[in-house]
């Protein structure tokens, strides 16, 4: 009957310590941000420069969400322009200091105009980037990313942006 007695103190005297062992709540983390840039986008044989302005919240320390919104650059050869591009989109990074490799998965609408045809996708998309901590607030990222990789249409971007953390 006495045999469980010695757990239930030694469980007694550890609950104080618990929450100081399991719970992480770092309440810095968590922050809305805006970020935009130079976003370079390749599909097929063209590819161009354009702009690209992202929106997102950082749920936790590892976990965030994201919106996308790219437009703009035509290939002057192949008379290739991205149309638009909207995309939303899960951030799952690792903070190792002042660097933050990261992760997305999600997915995009674009569409790509070719002289007078515009082809317009939607798919599942993936992509890795490393976020630059220059100060708290602000951040320097390189992102690339896996848009779109239908039958019809292919579209990646490599994008150089500069944010800042809206706590």
């Amino acid at each position: 009957m006495f045999r469980w007695l010695p757990a239930v103190l030694v469980g007694c005297l550890l609950l104080p310590n618990a929450g100081k062992l399991y719970a992480y709540d770092d309440y810095d983390e968590i922050y809305s941000y805006v970020s935009g840039g130079l976003h370079h986008w390749s599909s097929d044989d063209s590819s161009a420069e354009g702009l690209k302005i992202r929106f997102g919240q950082q749920l936790n320390t590892f976990v965030g969400a994201e919106v996308h919104f790219a437009l703009g650059g035509e290939d002057s050869t192949t008379e290739v322009s991205l149309d638009r591009l909207f995309g939303i989109y899960g951030k799952f990074g690792l903070p190792l200091g002042s660097i933050t490799p990261y992760a997305k998965l999600g997915m995009t609408s674009a569409s790509v105009k070719e002289a007078e045809e515009t082809s317009s996708e939607f798919e599942m998309s993936y992509g890795v980037g490393t976020e630059f901590s220059v100060t708290p607030r602000f951040f320097i990222d390189l992102e690339f990313m896996t848009y779109l990789s239908t039958a019809e249409l292919e579209l990646d971007g490599f994008t150089l942006g500069i944010g800042y953390k809206l706590r």
